[in-house]
């Protein structure tokens, strides 16, 4: 939710892990599966991928219902949900790519998707928050960050009650 006003107030690159990595996944597969955490924030993800013109690319939006703060309790269940889930979205949705769709599951990507290799529906499985540091770094080592036309610095306020 930060990323725009976070680009507006400053000219280095900032990235964002989903928007990065759905148009990674965007580029790599013709279509791609985000697996969120909860079913209740799948129309959060909805309006993110067509707000990245993406909407047209997704297979699915799946939820694991593990709640973020339970995640760390129960690592070998979070990733078993993960794979389950991802393999139905290969399999039933038609899913080229996954996508986890919380940072907090950072570092799961290549235990995915070697479970899903052991179902026989092989899949590339991003890691979000990798991708964006690497986006990042590549951003920095080109020097480039967005445009500043797109994401123009607010107008200069007076500060008021400070000496």
């Amino acid at each position: 939710p930060g990323l725009e006003p976070a680009r507006e107030a400053v000219s280095i690159p900032v990235v964002g892990p989903a928007q990065v990595s759905m148009h990674l996944a965007a580029a790599l597969a013709h279509r791609f599966s985000v697996i969120t955490v909860l079913s209740q924030t799948i129309p959060s993800v909805h309006r993110q991928l067509r707000g990245y013109g993406l909407i047209d690319r997704v297979a699915s939006v799946r939820a694991v219902e593990i709640p973020v703060l339970e995640m760390e309790r129960d690592a070998r269940g979070l990733v078993d949900a993960l794979v389950e889930e991802a393999a139905r979205a290969v399999v039933e949705d038609g899913a080229h790519i996954i996508i986890p769709g919380c940072t907090e599951m950072i570092g799961l990507a290549s235990q995915v998707q070697e479970g899903l290799a052991q179902r026989g529906c092989e899949a590339p499985v991003i890691d979000p928050p990798a991708v964006a540091v690497k986006v990042a770094e590549a951003l920095v080592d080109m020097g480039l960050a967005h445009s500043k036309r797109s994401y123009p610095a607010p107008p200069k306020k007076a500060v008021v009650g400070y000496p």
